[in-house]
Protein backbone atom coordinates (compact mmCIF):
# COMPACT_ATOMS: atom_id res chain seq x y z
CA UNK A 1 0.00 0.00 0.00
CA UNK A 2 2.86 2.34 1.14
CA UNK A 3 4.56 1.87 -2.09
CA UNK A 4 1.20 2.15 -4.46
CA UNK A 5 0.50 5.94 -2.08
CA UNK A 6 4.30 6.90 -2.91
CA UNK A 7 3.51 6.11 -6.86
CA UNK A 8 0.43 7.97 -7.27
CA UNK A 9 2.29 11.02 -5.44
CA UNK A 10 5.29 10.47 -8.04
CA UNK A 11 2.71 10.48 -10.90
CA UNK A 12 1.03 13.91 -9.37
CA UNK A 13 3.89 15.84 -9.55
CA UNK A 14 5.09 14.67 -12.40
CA UNK A 15 1.68 15.44 -14.17
CA UNK A 16 1.79 19.17 -12.61
CA UNK A 17 5.63 19.76 -13.21
CA UNK A 18 5.02 18.69 -16.68
CA UNK A 19 1.47 21.48 -17.06
CA UNK A 20 3.81 24.17 -15.08
CA UNK A 21 6.64 23.74 -17.74
CA UNK A 22 3.57 23.73 -20.34
CA UNK A 23 2.30 27.32 -18.84
CA UNK A 24 5.62 28.68 -18.38
CA UNK A 25 6.67 28.13 -22.30
CA UNK A 26 4.50 30.35 -23.68
CA UNK A 27 5.31 33.47 -23.38
CA UNK A 28 3.46 37.15 -23.93
CA UNK A 29 4.58 38.16 -27.53
CA UNK A 30 6.96 41.20 -27.15
CA UNK A 31 6.72 41.88 -31.37
CA UNK A 32 8.22 39.05 -32.15
CA UNK A 33 5.42 38.34 -34.81
CA UNK A 34 4.97 39.45 -38.42
CA UNK A 35 2.21 39.01 -41.03
CA UNK A 36 1.90 37.72 -44.72
CA UNK A 37 0.62 40.70 -46.13
CA UNK A 38 0.62 44.64 -45.27
CA UNK A 39 -2.95 44.72 -47.85
CA UNK A 40 -5.45 42.05 -47.94
CA UNK A 41 -7.21 42.98 -51.36
CA UNK A 42 -10.68 41.05 -51.46
CA UNK A 43 -11.96 42.34 -54.76
CA UNK A 44 -15.14 44.03 -55.83
CA UNK A 45 -18.43 42.53 -54.43
CA UNK A 46 -22.10 43.57 -54.98
CA UNK A 47 -23.61 45.48 -52.25
CA UNK A 48 -25.41 43.00 -48.97
CA UNK A 49 -23.75 39.91 -51.21
CA UNK A 50 -21.27 38.12 -48.93
CA UNK A 51 -17.59 38.12 -50.64
CA UNK A 52 -15.61 34.65 -50.86
CA UNK A 53 -13.21 33.87 -47.95
CA UNK A 54 -9.38 35.74 -48.24
CA UNK A 55 -6.45 35.15 -45.88
CA UNK A 56 -3.83 36.34 -44.45
CA UNK A 57 -0.94 34.64 -41.82
CA UNK A 58 0.54 35.74 -38.44
CA UNK A 59 3.98 34.26 -38.17
CA UNK A 60 5.97 33.51 -34.25
CA UNK A 61 9.26 34.89 -35.32
CA UNK A 62 10.42 33.73 -32.35
CA UNK A 63 11.47 30.12 -30.71
CA UNK A 64 9.02 29.90 -28.49
CA UNK A 65 5.66 29.76 -28.03
CA UNK A 66 4.19 33.01 -27.84
CA UNK A 67 0.08 34.74 -26.84
CA UNK A 68 -1.09 37.46 -29.48
CA UNK A 69 -3.23 39.81 -26.47
CA UNK A 70 -5.12 41.17 -29.03
CA UNK A 71 -5.90 41.01 -32.77
CA UNK A 72 -9.74 43.03 -33.41
CA UNK A 73 -11.26 44.93 -36.26
CA UNK A 74 -10.96 48.78 -35.84
CA UNK A 75 -14.48 49.06 -36.14
CA UNK A 76 -15.18 46.61 -33.84
CA UNK A 77 -19.11 45.38 -34.11
CA UNK A 78 -19.30 47.88 -36.40
CA UNK A 79 -17.55 46.65 -39.22
CA UNK A 80 -19.16 44.97 -42.33
CA UNK A 81 -15.64 42.29 -42.23
CA UNK A 82 -15.39 39.46 -40.77
CA UNK A 83 -12.93 37.46 -39.21
CA UNK A 84 -11.92 33.79 -38.31
CA UNK A 85 -8.47 33.42 -36.52
CA UNK A 86 -7.17 29.86 -36.39
CA UNK A 87 -10.79 28.59 -36.88
CA UNK A 88 -12.43 31.07 -33.87
CA UNK A 89 -14.96 33.65 -35.42
CA UNK A 90 -15.74 37.01 -34.33
CA UNK A 91 -14.60 40.16 -34.71
CA UNK A 92 -12.11 40.57 -31.36
CA UNK A 93 -9.55 38.20 -30.23
CA UNK A 94 -7.60 37.66 -27.35
CA UNK A 95 -4.75 35.57 -26.06
CA UNK A 96 -4.39 34.03 -29.37
CA UNK A 97 -1.57 30.90 -29.40
CA UNK A 98 1.11 30.59 -31.92
CA UNK A 99 3.71 28.13 -31.22
CA UNK A 100 7.09 28.69 -31.88
CA UNK A 101 8.51 28.82 -35.65
CA UNK A 102 4.48 28.85 -36.90
CA UNK A 103 1.58 30.78 -38.01
CA UNK A 104 -2.05 31.21 -37.86
CA UNK A 105 -4.85 31.79 -40.41
CA UNK A 106 -6.86 34.70 -40.01
CA UNK A 107 -9.65 34.75 -42.59
CA UNK A 108 -11.51 37.76 -43.37
CA UNK A 109 -15.04 38.38 -45.72
CA UNK A 110 -17.29 41.16 -46.15
CA UNK A 111 -20.99 41.94 -46.66
CA UNK A 112 -21.42 45.62 -47.30
CA UNK A 113 -24.03 48.18 -47.43
CA UNK A 114 -23.35 50.33 -49.94
CA UNK A 115 -25.83 53.06 -48.96
CA UNK A 116 -24.06 52.89 -45.28
CA UNK A 117 -20.60 53.80 -46.87
CA UNK A 118 -19.15 56.87 -47.72
CA UNK A 119 -17.44 55.84 -50.47
CA UNK A 120 -17.84 52.60 -52.31
CA UNK A 121 -13.93 51.82 -51.65
CA UNK A 122 -14.34 49.97 -48.08
CA UNK A 123 -11.19 50.07 -45.96
CA UNK A 124 -10.18 48.83 -42.62
CA UNK A 125 -7.59 47.52 -40.62
CA UNK A 126 -7.03 44.62 -38.80
CA UNK A 127 -5.01 45.68 -35.79
CA UNK A 128 -2.63 43.81 -34.11
CA UNK A 129 -0.80 44.40 -31.13
CA UNK A 130 0.75 43.41 -28.02
CA UNK A 131 3.10 45.57 -25.34
CA UNK A 132 5.89 46.54 -27.95
CA UNK A 133 4.22 47.14 -31.22
CA UNK A 134 1.13 47.30 -33.17
CA UNK A 135 1.12 45.76 -36.90
CA UNK A 136 -2.44 46.65 -38.95
CA UNK A 137 -3.55 44.79 -41.89
CA UNK A 138 -5.54 46.87 -44.15
CA UNK A 139 -8.65 45.10 -45.45
CA UNK A 140 -9.64 46.65 -48.91
CA UNK A 141 -13.05 45.89 -51.04
CA UNK A 142 -14.84 47.62 -53.62
CA UNK A 143 -18.96 47.15 -53.25
CA UNK A 144 -20.62 47.94 -56.36
CA UNK A 145 -24.46 49.05 -55.85
CA UNK A 146 -26.42 46.88 -58.44
CA UNK A 147 -29.90 45.95 -59.28
CA UNK A 148 -30.67 42.24 -58.78
CA UNK A 149 -33.23 40.02 -60.22
CA UNK A 150 -33.56 36.75 -58.71
CA UNK A 151 -36.61 34.27 -58.84
CA UNK A 152 -39.09 34.29 -56.51
CA UNK A 153 -38.91 31.34 -53.55
CA UNK A 154 -42.02 30.07 -51.81
CA UNK A 155 -42.56 29.15 -48.41
CA UNK A 156 -42.59 25.68 -49.39
CA UNK A 157 -39.05 26.29 -50.21
CA UNK A 158 -38.78 26.15 -54.36
CA UNK A 159 -38.68 28.94 -56.32
CA UNK A 160 -39.98 30.00 -59.56
CA UNK A 161 -39.46 28.05 -62.80
CA UNK A 162 -39.98 28.54 -66.55
CA UNK A 163 -41.21 25.71 -68.28
CA UNK A 164 -38.63 24.83 -71.71
CA UNK A 165 -39.91 21.73 -73.20
CA UNK A 166 -42.69 19.56 -73.06
CA UNK A 167 -43.00 16.28 -74.11
CA UNK A 168 -45.78 15.75 -76.78
CA UNK A 169 -46.26 12.46 -75.96
CA UNK A 170 -45.66 11.77 -71.91
CA UNK A 171 -46.62 15.27 -71.04
CA UNK A 172 -43.40 15.41 -68.98
CA UNK A 173 -42.26 18.76 -68.89
CA UNK A 174 -38.34 20.27 -68.18
CA UNK A 175 -38.20 23.13 -66.14
CA UNK A 176 -35.38 25.57 -65.05
CA UNK A 177 -35.05 27.84 -62.20
CA UNK A 178 -36.01 31.06 -63.82
CA UNK A 179 -38.74 33.70 -64.22
CA UNK A 180 -40.69 36.48 -66.24
CA UNK A 181 -40.00 40.30 -66.42
CA UNK A 182 -43.14 42.35 -66.10
CA UNK A 183 -43.44 43.52 -69.95
CA UNK A 184 -41.15 45.50 -71.85
CA UNK A 185 -37.79 46.15 -69.71
CA UNK A 186 -34.78 48.50 -70.03
CA UNK A 187 -31.53 47.81 -68.58
CA UNK A 188 -29.71 51.05 -68.73
CA UNK A 189 -25.98 51.72 -67.45
CA UNK A 190 -26.97 53.64 -64.32
CA UNK A 191 -26.37 50.56 -61.96
CA UNK A 192 -24.88 46.55 -62.96
CA UNK A 193 -27.33 44.46 -63.54
CA UNK A 194 -26.97 40.29 -61.42
CA UNK A 195 -29.17 38.06 -62.51
CA UNK A 196 -29.71 34.66 -60.52
CA UNK A 197 -31.09 31.87 -62.07
CA UNK A 198 -32.79 32.30 -65.94
CA UNK A 199 -34.46 35.73 -66.62
CA UNK A 200 -37.15 35.12 -69.49
CA UNK A 201 -38.86 37.77 -71.96
CA UNK A 202 -42.22 37.49 -71.92
CA UNK A 203 -43.85 36.63 -75.18
CA UNK A 204 -44.79 40.04 -77.12
CA UNK A 205 -42.26 42.03 -75.06
CA UNK A 206 -38.44 43.46 -75.63
CA UNK A 207 -35.74 43.68 -73.58
CA UNK A 208 -33.64 47.03 -74.14
CA UNK A 209 -30.23 46.90 -72.78
CA UNK A 210 -28.46 50.20 -73.62
CA UNK A 211 -25.02 51.38 -74.25
CA UNK A 212 -22.37 50.34 -71.43
CA UNK A 213 -24.50 48.49 -69.01
CA UNK A 214 -22.95 45.29 -67.61
CA UNK A 215 -24.69 42.43 -66.90
CA UNK A 216 -23.67 39.49 -64.40
CA UNK A 217 -24.68 35.98 -64.22
CA UNK A 218 -24.59 33.82 -60.95
CA UNK A 219 -23.77 30.41 -61.74
CA UNK A 220 -26.52 28.47 -63.68
CA UNK A 221 -27.79 31.68 -64.59
CA UNK A 222 -29.06 33.27 -68.15
CA UNK A 223 -31.05 34.95 -70.50
CA UNK A 224 -34.21 33.63 -72.59
CA UNK A 225 -36.20 35.36 -75.23
CA UNK A 226 -39.64 33.58 -75.65
CA UNK A 227 -41.57 33.35 -78.63
CA UNK A 228 -42.56 36.63 -80.32
CA UNK A 229 -40.52 38.41 -78.08
CA UNK A 230 -37.65 40.42 -78.40
CA UNK A 231 -33.62 41.00 -77.23
CA UNK A 232 -32.04 44.56 -78.50
CA UNK A 233 -28.71 45.04 -77.40
CA UNK A 234 -27.76 48.41 -77.69
CA UNK A 235 -23.94 48.89 -77.26
CA UNK A 236 -21.93 51.28 -78.72
CA UNK A 237 -17.80 51.91 -79.38
CA UNK A 238 -16.38 52.35 -76.28
CA UNK A 239 -19.06 51.76 -74.49
CA UNK A 240 -20.12 47.98 -75.13
CA UNK A 241 -23.13 46.03 -73.15
CA UNK A 242 -20.88 43.56 -71.03
CA UNK A 243 -21.93 39.70 -70.20
CA UNK A 244 -20.32 38.16 -67.91
CA UNK A 245 -20.11 36.02 -64.51
CA UNK A 246 -20.45 37.57 -61.00
CA UNK A 247 -17.30 36.63 -59.99
CA UNK A 248 -14.92 39.18 -60.16
CA UNK A 249 -11.96 37.42 -58.72
CA UNK A 250 -8.60 37.72 -61.06
CA UNK A 251 -8.63 33.84 -61.03
CA UNK A 252 -12.17 33.74 -62.56
CA UNK A 253 -10.82 36.71 -65.43
CA UNK A 254 -11.36 33.94 -68.23
CA UNK A 255 -12.92 30.66 -66.48
CA UNK A 256 -15.43 29.56 -69.22
CA UNK A 257 -18.53 27.85 -68.18
CA UNK A 258 -19.87 30.27 -65.11
CA UNK A 259 -23.06 31.27 -66.69
CA UNK A 260 -25.11 29.20 -69.16
CA UNK A 261 -26.47 31.48 -72.30
CA UNK A 262 -28.12 34.13 -74.07
CA UNK A 263 -30.63 31.84 -75.45
CA UNK A 264 -33.12 33.22 -78.63
CA UNK A 265 -36.43 30.36 -78.47
CA UNK A 266 -37.79 29.26 -81.59
CA UNK A 267 -39.75 32.04 -82.57
CA UNK A 268 -38.71 34.92 -80.68
CA UNK A 269 -38.08 37.76 -83.46
CA UNK A 270 -35.92 40.84 -84.63
CA UNK A 271 -33.30 40.14 -82.31
CA UNK A 272 -30.39 42.48 -82.40
CA UNK A 273 -26.77 42.61 -80.42
CA UNK A 274 -24.57 45.77 -81.24
CA UNK A 275 -21.04 46.11 -79.63
CA UNK A 276 -21.82 43.75 -76.59
CA UNK A 277 -18.31 41.89 -75.02
CA UNK A 278 -20.12 38.14 -73.49
CA UNK A 279 -17.53 35.95 -71.93
CA UNK A 280 -17.11 32.84 -69.70
CA UNK A 281 -20.46 31.73 -70.69
CA UNK A 282 -21.43 27.94 -71.54
CA UNK A 283 -23.07 28.81 -75.18
CA UNK A 284 -22.06 32.27 -75.90
CA UNK A 285 -25.80 32.79 -77.70
CA UNK A 286 -28.02 30.12 -78.80
CA UNK A 287 -30.38 30.95 -81.56
CA UNK A 288 -33.32 28.73 -82.53
CA UNK A 289 -35.43 28.95 -85.63
CA UNK A 290 -37.56 31.93 -86.54
CA UNK A 291 -41.02 32.44 -88.05
CA UNK A 292 -40.30 34.71 -90.62
CA UNK A 293 -37.40 36.04 -93.23
CA UNK A 294 -36.31 38.36 -90.89
CA UNK A 295 -33.17 37.14 -89.06
CA UNK A 296 -33.49 35.71 -86.23
CA UNK A 297 -30.41 37.46 -85.12
CA UNK A 298 -28.15 40.64 -86.43
CA UNK A 299 -24.91 40.69 -84.24
CA UNK A 300 -22.44 42.63 -85.39
CA UNK A 301 -19.49 44.56 -83.73
CA UNK A 302 -19.34 41.91 -80.80
CA UNK A 303 -16.46 40.12 -79.13
CA UNK A 304 -17.05 36.85 -77.58
CA UNK A 305 -14.74 34.78 -75.51
CA UNK A 306 -14.07 31.94 -73.12
CA UNK A 307 -17.01 29.73 -73.48
CA UNK A 308 -17.25 26.06 -72.46
CA UNK A 309 -18.87 24.69 -75.52
CA UNK A 310 -19.93 27.03 -78.56
CA UNK A 311 -19.04 31.14 -78.91
CA UNK A 312 -22.37 31.37 -81.46
CA UNK A 313 -25.02 28.25 -81.86
CA UNK A 314 -27.35 28.51 -84.76
CA UNK A 315 -30.51 25.75 -85.10
CA UNK A 316 -31.94 25.68 -88.12
CA UNK A 317 -31.75 29.36 -88.20
CA UNK A 318 -30.96 32.61 -89.82
CA UNK A 319 -27.68 34.68 -88.49
CA UNK A 320 -26.55 37.81 -89.94
CA UNK A 321 -22.92 38.59 -88.11
CA UNK A 322 -20.56 41.91 -88.83
CA UNK A 323 -17.23 42.24 -87.10
CA UNK A 324 -17.13 39.11 -84.86
CA UNK A 325 -14.19 38.59 -82.76
CA UNK A 326 -14.48 35.32 -81.27
CA UNK A 327 -11.67 32.96 -79.73
CA UNK A 328 -11.31 29.90 -76.59
CA UNK A 329 -14.10 27.65 -77.30
CA UNK A 330 -14.62 23.70 -76.27
CA UNK A 331 -16.22 23.18 -78.97
CA UNK A 332 -16.75 25.43 -81.82
CA UNK A 333 -16.74 29.51 -82.11
CA UNK A 334 -19.80 29.16 -84.61
CA UNK A 335 -21.83 25.56 -85.04
CA UNK A 336 -24.50 25.76 -87.35
CA UNK A 337 -26.87 22.66 -87.31
CA UNK A 338 -29.52 21.25 -89.08
CA UNK A 339 -29.57 23.64 -91.90
CA UNK A 340 -30.32 27.17 -91.63
CA UNK A 341 -29.58 30.63 -93.40
CA UNK A 342 -25.61 31.78 -92.35
CA UNK A 343 -23.91 35.24 -93.73
CA UNK A 344 -20.87 36.22 -92.29
CA UNK A 345 -18.69 39.35 -93.08
CA UNK A 346 -15.46 40.50 -91.89
CA UNK A 347 -15.35 38.02 -88.79
CA UNK A 348 -12.52 36.67 -87.04
CA UNK A 349 -13.67 32.84 -85.67
CA UNK A 350 -10.68 31.83 -83.65
CA UNK A 351 -10.05 28.69 -81.25
CA UNK A 352 -7.35 28.27 -79.39
CA UNK A 353 -8.41 26.29 -76.49
CA UNK A 354 -6.54 23.97 -74.39
CA UNK A 355 -8.41 20.78 -74.84
CA UNK A 356 -8.52 17.94 -77.48
CA UNK A 357 -11.16 18.42 -80.30
CA UNK A 358 -11.77 16.57 -83.69
CA UNK A 359 -12.86 18.05 -86.68
CA UNK A 360 -16.14 18.90 -85.94
CA UNK A 361 -15.17 21.17 -83.27
CA UNK A 362 -12.97 23.53 -85.15
CA UNK A 363 -13.56 27.05 -85.11
CA UNK A 364 -16.51 27.11 -87.83
CA UNK A 365 -18.84 24.19 -88.24
CA UNK A 366 -22.34 23.84 -90.44
CA UNK A 367 -24.35 21.13 -91.59
CA UNK A 368 -27.46 19.80 -92.34
CA UNK A 369 -28.63 17.40 -90.22
CA UNK A 370 -28.87 17.05 -86.43
CA UNK A 371 -28.94 13.49 -84.13
CA UNK A 372 -30.95 13.06 -81.41
CA UNK A 373 -32.79 9.80 -79.69
CA UNK A 374 -36.58 9.90 -78.96
CA UNK A 375 -37.70 6.96 -77.28
CA UNK A 376 -34.44 5.25 -76.80
CA UNK A 377 -34.09 5.30 -80.52
CA UNK A 378 -31.31 6.75 -82.58
CA UNK A 379 -33.45 9.90 -85.22
CA UNK A 380 -31.82 11.73 -87.97
CA UNK A 381 -33.35 15.17 -88.65
CA UNK A 382 -32.48 17.10 -91.85
CA UNK A 383 -33.01 20.40 -93.13
CA UNK A 384 -32.26 22.94 -95.72
CA UNK A 385 -28.76 24.87 -95.66
CA UNK A 386 -30.14 27.29 -97.91
CA UNK A 387 -27.21 29.28 -97.43
CA UNK A 388 -23.95 29.66 -95.40
CA UNK A 389 -21.87 32.83 -96.79
CA UNK A 390 -18.96 33.94 -95.79
CA UNK A 391 -16.57 36.68 -96.99
CA UNK A 392 -13.50 38.59 -95.59
CA UNK A 393 -12.74 36.28 -92.60
CA UNK A 394 -10.34 34.14 -90.65
CA UNK A 395 -11.38 31.06 -89.59
CA UNK A 396 -7.84 29.56 -87.36
CA UNK A 397 -6.97 27.95 -84.33
CA UNK A 398 -4.55 26.02 -82.75
CA UNK A 399 -5.72 22.67 -84.16
CA UNK A 400 -4.86 21.07 -87.35
CA UNK A 401 -8.67 21.61 -88.67
CA UNK A 402 -10.52 24.75 -87.67
CA UNK A 403 -13.43 24.43 -90.18
CA UNK A 404 -15.87 21.86 -91.37
CA UNK A 405 -18.78 21.96 -93.34
CA UNK A 406 -20.87 18.22 -92.99
CA UNK A 407 -23.63 17.29 -95.84
CA UNK A 408 -25.72 13.98 -95.40
CA UNK A 409 -27.63 14.80 -98.57
CA UNK A 410 -31.26 14.52 -98.95
CA UNK A 411 -31.97 19.00 -98.57
CA UNK A 412 -30.43 21.95 -100.10
CA UNK A 413 -26.74 22.61 -99.22
CA UNK A 414 -25.72 25.99 -100.72
CA UNK A 415 -22.26 27.52 -99.39
CA UNK A 416 -20.79 30.27 -100.51
CA UNK A 417 -16.83 31.27 -98.99
CA UNK A 418 -14.50 33.94 -100.60
CA UNK A 419 -11.62 35.61 -99.31
CA UNK A 420 -11.13 33.91 -96.00
CA UNK A 421 -8.11 32.80 -94.44
CA UNK A 422 -8.89 28.93 -93.52
CA UNK A 423 -6.75 26.52 -91.30
CA UNK A 424 -7.67 23.26 -92.73
CA UNK A 425 -3.95 21.12 -92.69
CA UNK A 426 -6.06 17.55 -93.53
CA UNK A 427 -2.06 15.79 -93.35
CA UNK A 428 -3.31 12.26 -94.19
CA UNK A 429 -6.13 13.07 -96.80
CA UNK A 430 -8.83 11.63 -94.20
CA UNK A 431 -11.41 14.47 -96.48
CA UNK A 432 -10.14 14.86 -99.48
CA UNK A 433 -13.08 13.21 -100.98
CA UNK A 434 -16.05 15.20 -99.54
CA UNK A 435 -16.80 17.94 -101.77
CA UNK A 436 -17.52 20.81 -99.36
CA UNK A 437 -14.12 20.71 -98.76
CA UNK A 438 -12.25 20.84 -101.81
CA UNK A 439 -11.03 24.22 -101.74
CA UNK A 440 -10.02 24.51 -105.38
CA UNK A 441 -13.55 24.12 -106.40
CA UNK A 442 -14.21 27.80 -107.19
CA UNK A 443 -17.97 27.68 -107.61
CA UNK A 444 -17.80 27.82 -103.72
CA UNK A 445 -14.39 28.90 -102.77
CA UNK A 446 -12.69 31.94 -103.94
CA UNK A 447 -10.10 34.05 -102.90
CA UNK A 448 -9.27 31.42 -99.98
CA UNK A 449 -6.11 31.35 -98.22
CA UNK A 450 -4.90 28.19 -96.43
CA UNK A 451 -3.35 27.45 -93.14
CA UNK A 452 -1.02 30.48 -93.19
CA UNK A 453 -0.77 32.16 -89.69
CA UNK A 454 -3.10 35.40 -89.38
CA UNK A 455 -0.16 36.34 -86.48
CA UNK A 456 -2.97 37.88 -84.15
CA UNK A 457 -1.55 40.04 -80.98
CA UNK A 458 -1.91 37.54 -78.14
CA UNK A 459 -4.48 35.03 -78.52
CA UNK A 460 -3.76 34.03 -74.28
CA UNK A 461 -5.32 37.73 -73.77
CA UNK A 462 -8.08 37.15 -76.54
CA UNK A 463 -6.68 40.50 -78.86
CA UNK A 464 -6.60 39.11 -82.08
CA UNK A 465 -5.90 42.28 -84.19
CA UNK A 466 -2.69 41.84 -86.44
CA UNK A 467 0.26 43.79 -87.63
CA UNK A 468 1.34 44.36 -91.25
CA UNK A 469 3.03 41.27 -91.72
CA UNK A 470 -0.16 39.41 -91.29
CA UNK A 471 -1.32 37.64 -94.14
CA UNK A 472 -5.01 38.70 -93.78
CA UNK A 473 -3.47 42.27 -94.46
CA UNK A 474 -5.21 44.31 -98.11
CA UNK A 475 -7.05 40.63 -99.12
CA UNK A 476 -10.09 41.96 -98.63
CA UNK A 477 -12.96 41.86 -100.92
CA UNK A 478 -13.84 45.35 -101.33
CA UNK A 479 -17.42 44.98 -102.34
CA UNK A 480 -17.91 43.41 -98.80
CA UNK A 481 -15.80 45.99 -97.37
CA UNK A 482 -18.18 48.48 -98.74
CA UNK A 483 -21.00 46.68 -97.27
CA UNK A 484 -19.25 47.01 -93.36
CA UNK A 485 -17.05 49.86 -93.84
CA UNK A 486 -15.83 49.95 -90.24
CA UNK A 487 -14.20 47.45 -89.02
CA UNK A 488 -14.68 46.77 -84.77
CA UNK A 489 -12.28 49.49 -84.13
CA UNK A 490 -14.31 52.19 -85.92
CA UNK A 491 -11.46 52.70 -88.55
CA UNK A 492 -12.52 52.72 -92.04
CA UNK A 493 -11.65 49.84 -94.73
CA UNK A 494 -12.79 50.27 -97.55
CA UNK A 495 -9.49 51.43 -99.34
CA UNK A 496 -7.41 48.19 -98.56
CA UNK A 497 -10.24 46.10 -96.69
CA UNK A 498 -8.50 43.22 -94.56
CA UNK A 499 -9.50 40.11 -93.49
CA UNK A 500 -11.38 39.65 -89.89
CA UNK A 501 -13.22 42.19 -88.10
CA UNK A 502 -10.04 44.44 -87.19
CA UNK A 503 -8.18 46.56 -89.82
CA UNK A 504 -4.46 46.52 -89.35
CA UNK A 505 -3.00 49.82 -88.19
CA UNK A 506 0.46 50.99 -89.40
CA UNK A 507 1.20 53.68 -86.94
CA UNK A 508 4.00 56.49 -87.68
CA UNK A 509 7.24 56.11 -86.01
CA UNK A 510 7.60 60.14 -85.46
Amino acid sequence: MKQVIISTIILFFIILSSSCRKDFSVQQSKGNFRTSTDTLFLDSVFTNIASRTYSFKIYNTSDKDINIPKIYLENGNNSFYRLNVDGTPGKSFENVLIHKNDSVFVFAEVTADITQLSDPVYEENVIIEDNDKQKKVLLTSFVKDADFYYPTRFPDGSKDSLTTYTDPQTGETTKIAGFFLPGNTTFTSAKPVVIYGHLAIPENATLTIEQGTHIYFHYNSGIIAWENSTLKVNGTLGNEVIFEDDRMEPDFENKPGMWDYIWLRQNSKNNEINYAIIKNASVGVEVFPASNYNPALLIKNTKIYNCRLVGLFGIASKIVGENLVMNNFGVNAFRGVLGGNYDFKHCTFANYSGGVRNEKSGAVYASNFVDTKENGEDVRYINDLTQFNMSNSIVYGNSSIEYFLENVGGSIFNYQVKNTLIKFNDQNNHFASIPELDFTDISHYQGIILNQDPDFENTDENKMAFEDSSPCVNKGDISTAQQVPLDISGNDRTAQPDLGAYQHIVFSSN
